[in-house]
């Protein structure tokens, strides 16, 4: 979110009187260590009132740099944008990392008022003539300036922001661009809440009886989470990911496997009070409006004119080049599965039954069996893996700090080191769930690198693996091992930054880019090496190396059923919106199951995210890009092969360029052109279909 904004026009000229706000630690000088933010201190009320102060610093920061009587100039105008309403950038990163991981009802009235006082404020700033008039100015000048590289990007982006937001419409046009935006905040905003209810309303609690076969981890949990709820006896189970798929894959009682099923898969499509199918057709069609006002024929359109993929159809037919394969594959599968389902009686595989029975003709293929291989991976051998890695690559320590406030139980953090000891930056570590955190997985920052102000960066991981039971060591599946990979990935983009301005730094660079660093990292923790080393059972043991084995071997096993999953999701995204218009009386949950069909995708399968609960396009900044873990996955599988080729996985020659021409370089050059540097060349899909096992050379 950019933390950049400027108020309304009378509340700049009639400011009110703050209240005193002396003993709010966010508006105090931070005294933490290493100036994290003082989350032992702060309480839920004191956020609205900080922002208020803050967003009024941040009016006068603005009209200051636009009300200035000197001529426009690099560092009075664009460089003093980076230092403008930074108590606000700091206070909003501090909130809005609780509003997403520790959602309470507090946090979320907070939310609902805060958000459509930022979008104002952001609006008000990337709208305005004087501020926009000065920025236009050096941007016309711009071979004269003599700047450096770094400075021309930041030009160039600046520029690029202002435009992109409407600052060169009309006045009618940019009042309607700024109202638009303030209602799709709000709208997101709403989307998320409700989407967090209905999953919390969508628990399932089951009898003993339905849990049957269900491996004791799974079970431990779900009986804690009954008895806190007041249960004892029962066996609850959130309408999670982290919960939901490990039980459809273990679970033999088929009516207990729909329970779950329906209530993890209709997420925010029940016809409730929390139901989010009119936020959707509301904001396609405010989106399509905003597109239109920009000169663009669809939301789709805009988004990608400064992506790496340029047009929707540059997308989608990189898209289909996986989704054709995959289908081929995945109605392979479903043969597979739907032969041995009959054994049980079952005449028509339904889409609960898939993950079960793939389990089971995955155990009768390669011996293996996903509930012996979560013994062998336990979240701590897991990090320790993780930063073991890290160290390999990059000469990086970890070293955990128990002196730094967290907002939560079960945070944890660490410092990471250079080889010779200098601090690179905090890495706060998120991974249990809770009842209050959105679901999936998710990086954040608290503090971005940059050595204008000399700061270093603070990075968040969250996750939602389900706690253990007292006393017992967290079991992850594959997946989950690949997303602490992944996530730590990007937390890397982060850390590892080296840029003179924030808005450069780190992660800030195009969707269809910033998921490379984060998902070439998700190789490692499936190598052999990795494997054998960290793969261990509570008692210490070693992964067998018959099931190491296997599980290489399988690895592209149910890869159709995955990749048709993942891609009919993006690609509905993608169509959703290419929309030029909004059909009359259109319904979100008629046009996804049309559009499904069209596109052939088994309704055993179905989409990953049905769009009813589809947080990356509706709540997460991914709407027209959910495509791009597909764009960045073509990269990271050929990027990876590159360490393949040179005979070593922690070939140092190729760790150090991959840290010096991606990770430290942030946004500023074209990612294209970083990509390059670290590979010599542009990718080309093959490595991925290679590496789902769908073809390639």
């Amino acid at each position: 979110m950019l933390a950049s904004p400027l108020p309304d026009a009378a509340a700049a000229q009639t400011p009110r009187a703050a209240p005193d706000q002396t003993a709010n630690p966010l508006l105090a000088r931070w005294t933490t260590p290493d100036g994290v933010p003082p989350y032992d201190r702060i309480r839920p009320e004191q956020y609205e009132p900080a922002f208020d102060a803050a967003l009024a610093e941040a009016r006068t920061d603005y009209r200051r740099i636009a009300d200035n009587p000197a001529a426009p100039s690099f560092a009075n105008t664009i460089e003093a944008m980076e230092g403008a309403g930074r108590p606000l950038g700091r206070i909003a990163s501090t909130f809005f990392n609780v509003a997403s991981a520790d959602a309470t009802d507090a946090i979320q009235g907070v939310e609902e008022r805060v958000t459509p006082k930022l979008t104002r404020l952001s609006n008000d700033t990337l709208l305005d003539p004087k501020l926009f008039g000065r920025v236009d100015t050096l941007w016309k000048a711009r071979a004269t300036l003599q700047l450096s590289p770094e400075q021309a990007r930041l030009l160039q982006e600046t520029h690029s922001r202002f435009v992109r937001a409407g600052a060169a419409l009309n006045p009618a046009q940019r009042t309607r661009v700024a109202a638009i935006n303030e209602e799709l905040a709000t709208l997101g905003v709403d989307f998320g809440q409700k989407l967090l209810a209905d999953q919390k309303a969508g628990s399932v609690l089951l009898g003993a009886a339905e849990v049957a076969g269900v491996p004791e981890d799974q079970r431990s949990a779900a009986a804690m989470a009954a008895e806190a709820a007041g249960h004892a006896g029962s066996f609850l189970f959130p309408a999670t990911r982290s919960a939901a798929e490990p039980f459809l894959t273990a679970a033999p009682n088929r009516a207990a496997r729909e329970k779950i099923w329906r209530a993890f898969v209709m997420r925010g499509d029940n016809g409730n009070a929390n139901d989010t199918n009119a936020i959707i057709a509301r904001m396609v069609a405010l989106r399509i409006e905003r597109a239109k006002l920009l000169g663009a024929e669809s939301h789709a359109a805009f988004v990608l004119q400064d992506q790496m993929a340029k047009t929707p159809a540059a997308a989608t037919e990189l898209l289909m080049r996986v989704y054709r394969p995959a289908l081929v594959r995945a109605k392979e599968e479903l043969r597979d599965i739907a032969a041995y389902a009959a054994k049980d009686g079952i005449a028509k595989v339904e889409p609960w039954d898939w993950r079960y029975y793939a389990e089971q003709v995955r155990k009768q293929r390669f011996a293996l069996d996903e509930g012996a291989v979560k013994q062998y991976l336990l979240l701590d051998n897991m990090v320790a893996a993780l930063f073991d890695t890290t160290n390999k690559l990059y000469g990086i320590t970890a070293h955990e700090r128990k002196d730094v406030p967290v907002y939560a139980k079960g945070v944890r953090v660490w410092e990471l080191r250079e080889a010779d000891g200098r601090t690179i930056g905090l890495f706060y570590a998120d991974w249990v769930a809770r009842p209050t955190k959105r679901p999936g997985a998710w990086m954040n920052s608290l503090r971005d690198q940059n050595t204008l102000f000399g700061e270093l960066p603070i990075v968040v991981n969250n996750q939602n693996i389900v706690p253990p039971a007292p006393g017992q060591p967290a079991q992850i599946s594959v997946d989950e091992a690949r997303t602490l990979f992944h996530e730590f990935g990007h937390g890397l983009h982060g850390l590892l930054s080296k840029v003179r301005y924030p808005s450069l730094s780190g992660t800030a660079v195009s969707r269809d880019f910033v998921e490379f660093p984060s998902q070439v990292y998700e190789h490692w923790v499936t190598e052999p090496e990795t494997l054998r080393t960290y793969a261990r059972n509570a008692a210490g043991e070693p992964m067998p190396e018959a099931m190491l084995q296997a599980l290489l071997t399988s690895r592209t096993f149910n890869q159709g059923y995955l990749t048709v999953q993942q891609l009919s999701s993006a690609i509905l995204d993608m169509r959703l919106h290419a929309l030029t218009s909004l059909p009359a009386n259109f319904d979100a949950r008629a046009w996804e199951a049309a559009e499904l069909k069209a596109l052939g995708v088994p309704e055993e399968v179905g989409m990953r995210h049905r769009l009813a609960h589809f947080s990356h396009i509706f709540d997460g900044g991914y709407s027209a890009g959910y495509y791009a873990y597909t764009w960045a996955e073509v990269m990271d599988a050929d990027g990876f092969q590159a360490f393949k080729e040179a005979g070593n996985i922690y070939d140092p020659a190729l760790a150090a360029k991959l840290r010096r021409e991606v990770l430290e370089r942030g946004n500023t050059r074209d990612p294209a052109e970083s990509y390059t540097a670290f590979r010599g060349r542009m990718p080309t899909p093959e490595a991925l279909l290679r590496n789902r096992g769908l073809g390639g050379e």
